[in-house]
């Protein structure tokens, strides 16, 4: 079997094409679905964040595996071959590798951002609802959800709360000279606008409304800050009122669009507008970059900001990927150890059968016993197979792990005359 990991991320693609990518939670569930259909997959799981899309994969064959993927990706966005220029493409220990950093936020925008592990951890759960999850993954995944935990336990990398929510509220600080007396229109309701409403209340900003398709839900977000709530419908409006717009919806086409903003900075008189588009695809159409006293930023533009703060936390890096080296280590092993599996359930089902064909032989010259005495006779066959068969199963385990030549698989099978099971 072949692990294989095949995706595009910030530092790789621009938002422009990131977008064409990004796949809504129900796109994502169908697409896990569809993994395994093809002849070529076994396993497969879909990671979309605003940051990345990314398919990982356990294969029958790394060349045609690989190929699977590319067409899995090119169906997403017919006619769009050219991109795959944007694509990376890790096998094997490089894929295991690229997750662990993934989950423990090593390889994030914001170097140790706080939401990427929910992220990824959802990925993994949408994956196991659709079916699309076996031993290997099963295994990888959980590997790679505890070392980003001790990462973050571990290394300074966990010490703040760090996100692209925090990147929005040190770019409107660096802008205006307080927030205090500025007022916030959020739009969206989701888990990104609650941690960009939790990172502007903590500033000290307090005149926010959270704007959403749904009202409910907007309020239901609001109270516990004691923000405002309005739909959608109010979205001009509150433009013009705000000093700090943020938005966060999932969208095919943007919802603020040129002409709104022009209409919102005309009434302003030279009032200043920031406008943090945190949305993948973009929720502000980018063509309003280029009007006077709008300030529009989406979340390549964040880059930068985001700099600033990576500098200050690089220190942390050595002793987290000494953490992670150690992980993919123990997965490794274990991989490894596969190897053994055939052998082990073979040689345990042999000497298992032979036991009880020999306890079946003695309660025939016993007719009189009970059925507590046979289960009991059956149990003794099955402890005594399982005593004698704990230092050789060790053997092949070790042997496996260590990944060197397999002399106690072949002796073992040559001695109990075990056809190897190839599945």
């Amino acid at each position: 079997m072949n692990l294989i990991l095949i995706g595009l991320n910030h530092r790789t693609a621009p938002v422009d094409v990131r977008e064409r990518y990004a796949l809504s939670e129900d796109r994502a569930f169908t697409l896990n679905e569809k993994l395994v259909l093809h002849a070529s997959l076994v396993e497969g799981v879909v990671i979309s964040t605003c940051n990345r899309t990314e398919i990982i994969a356990v294969a029958d064959g790394a060349e045609k595996g690989e190929e699977a993927l590319f067409q899995t990706f090119d169906a997403l966005v017919p006619g769009n071959r050219a991109a795959r220029e944007h694509f990376y493409v890790h096998r094997n220990r490089a894929a295991v590798e690229h997750l662990f950093r993934v989950a423990a936020s090593l390889d994030s925008m914001v170097l140790g951002e706080t939401q990427i592990l929910g992220q990824v951890k959802r990925a993994y759960a949408l994956a196991a609802q659709a079916g699309s999850c076996g031993a290997i993954l099963n295994r990888l995944f959980h590997r790679a959800f505890r070392a980003a935990k001790r990462v973050r336990a571990e290394t300074g990398l966990g010490a703040t709360s760090i996100s692209l929510a925090r990147v929005g509220v040190q770019l409107a600080a660096e802008i205006f000279e307080t927030l205090a007396d500025k007022r916030l229109a959020l739009v969206g309701a989701g888990e990104i606008a609650e941690a960009s409403l939790h990172a502007f209340h903590e500033s000290g900003l307090r005149s926010i409304v959270v704007l959403n398709r749904t009202p409910e839900a907007a309020a239901r977000l609001a109270a516990p800050y004691d923000a405002q709530a309005a739909s959608l419908s109010r979205l001009d409006s509150e433009l013009a009122a705000a000093d700090i717009v943020v938005s966060s919806v999932t969208v095919d086409r943007p919802v603020i669009s040129t002409g709104q903003i022009q209409r919102t900075i005309a009434q302003r008189h030279q009032r200043s507008l920031l406008i943090i588009d945190l949305g993948l695809p973009r929720n502000v159409d980018p063509a309003c970059k280029q009007i006077d006293d709008a300030y529009l930023y989406d979340v390549d533009d964040l880059e930068e900001v985001a700099q600033r703060g990576r500098d200050r936390r690089r220190e942390a890096m050595v002793p987290a990927e000494a953490i992670l080296a150690l992980e993919l280590e123990q997965f490794e092993r274990w991989q490894a150890g596969l190897r053994a599996v055939p052998t082990i359930r073979n040689l345990v089902a042999r000497t298992r059968e032979i036991a009880r064909r020999e306890a079946q032989r003695t309660l025939v010259r016993m007719p009189d016993t009970s059925d507590e005495t046979r289960d009991a006779l059956e149990r003794m066959a099955d402890a005594i197979v399982a005593k004698l068969l704990h230092r050789p199963l060790d053997q092949l385990r070790n042997e496996a792990a260590d990944q060197g030549p397999a002399y106690y698989a072949e002796a073992i099978r040559e001695i109990f005359g075990l056809e190897e099971d190839e599945e």
